[in-house]
């Protein structure tokens, strides 16, 4: 019968692991000197036939104990060990004999060159369908497992099965945090979340910014304004939009000599930034910096609205603020000549005036496939680079 306090122990470590992997170690650690086994391991597969998609074994240390384990990997549809059911714990000798063992592929070329003579696991279903085991392994030198093992190790069922349950499930929400840093870092519009006056989650847009330094910048993880008078409005404009609910407030900040960044606050409901740590009082920022011109690629005007590579070129300089005699300065071309283009470009698309043609293409997902962030903060509107503290 397991001592209480090493069997608390154990279930804590296991617990442990459902935030991490690598915290399988000691939990296997700890399972292998409750049951006197030199090695442990916990494996993650579709069916007992299939070779595990995830193995981690502890007491594996040396080269040859890894081939041995590769090769273990390769023949586990081999394996005669299978246990009649799920739920259970079962030693090997319980399903095959010494002899039907020793004369398998996996035996001979696996489990006898890794050192490994008995076996005592279990296995459990989760909720996708997928099954996890834990056993615990001997060398031939010692003791075959016992029915009283068998029943000590099924303590131990529930607390893995919920483990790696619990596991799947925040594996599952990282990866929808993870999916949603990423579509909102492909929005160029600056997107943060500020809770008591610390950044709590920036896009890529947001962070380019505050690593530029003006007008805003962070400082110990705190956002504020590079000049006092800035600081002040954009205080006043997060205090209104955390007591106004849901009603989005504007504030407009100089950047650089002559352009202005201009922001959208808007208090956030506790209930989705509660996975951040943040709580009630969290607001969201939305930033524009005038000094950055609309950016999608030619390729994608092309495409999306059905012109010549010539119109698309076009196109693209008119969206990021030139005229035709600007335009016709960059592509070398004569200004009736871009008149001619813009001409046929509005009525490919459908539109009279060149006011209708911007806030087409602004109201479409062409400006989200913009060019990189990085080449986009080298160059706005032939201005040089942005300035820097």
């Amino acid at each position: 019968m397991l001592e209480i306090d090493s069997f608390s122990h154990a279930i804590a470590q296991i617990y442990d692991a459902s935030l991490s992997v690598e915290a399988w170690d000691p939990a296997l650690s700890t399972l292998a000197g409750l049951f006197d086994s030199p090695k442990a391991q916990i494996s993650y597969y579709n069916s007992y036939r299939d070779a595990s998609a995830f193995i981690r074994i502890w007491g594996v240390f040396d080269d040859d104990n890894k081939r041995n384990l590769s090769k273990y990997r390769k023949l586990a549809a081999t394996d005669p060990r299978i246990p009649p059911r799920l739920f259970k714990a079962y030693h090997c000798r319980q399903i095959v004999s010494d002899e039907a063992l020793r004369s398998s592929v996996i035996y001979q070329q696996a489990l006898a060159p890794a050192g490994i003579e008995y076996s005592m696991y279990f296995g459990v279903e989760l909720d996708d369908g997928a099954k996890c085991a834990v056993g615990v392994m001997r060398g031939p030198k010692q003791a075959a497992f016992t029915a009283e093992d068998c029943e000590d190790l099924g303590r131990f069922i529930p607390h893995v099965s919920r483990a790696v349950s619990m596991h799947g499930t925040l594996r599952r929400a990282r990866g929808a945090v993870e999916v949603a840093q990423a579509l909102i870092n492909g929005v160029p519009l600056g997107m943060m979340v500020v809770h008591e006056g610390k950044v709590v989650l920036a896009n890529s847009a947001a962070r380019e910014l505050l690593d530029q330094g003006d007008p805003l910048l962070r400082s110990g993880g705190r956002l504020q304004a590079t000049t006092s008078h800035g600081d002040a409005k954009l205080e006043q404009a997060i205090r209104e939009a955390r007591n106004g609910g849901d009603k989005p407030v504007g504030v407009t900040l100089p950047a650089g000599e002559a352009e202005q960044v201009r922001v959208i606050v808007r208090r956030l409901p506790p209930s989705t930034v509660g996975m951040l740590g943040a709580r009630e009082g969290a607001v969201a920022l939305y930033l524009a910096d005038s000094r950055r011109p609309v950016e999608t690629s030619e390729e994608v005007l092309r495409r999306l609205f059905g012109l010549t590579e010539r119109e698309a070129t076009v196109l693209r300089a008119l969206i990021q603020g030139d005229d035709a005699r600007g335009i016709a300065r960059r592509l070398d071309i004569g200004s009736e000549t871009v008149k001619s283009h813009l001409r046929h470009i509005m009525q490919t698309i459908g539109v009279s005036r060149q006011a209708e043609l911007i806030a087409l293409v602004l109201s479409s997902p062409a400006w989200v496939c913009g060019q990189s962030p990085e080449a986009a903060a080298l160059t706005f509107r032939g201005r040089g680079p942005l300035p820097t503290k």
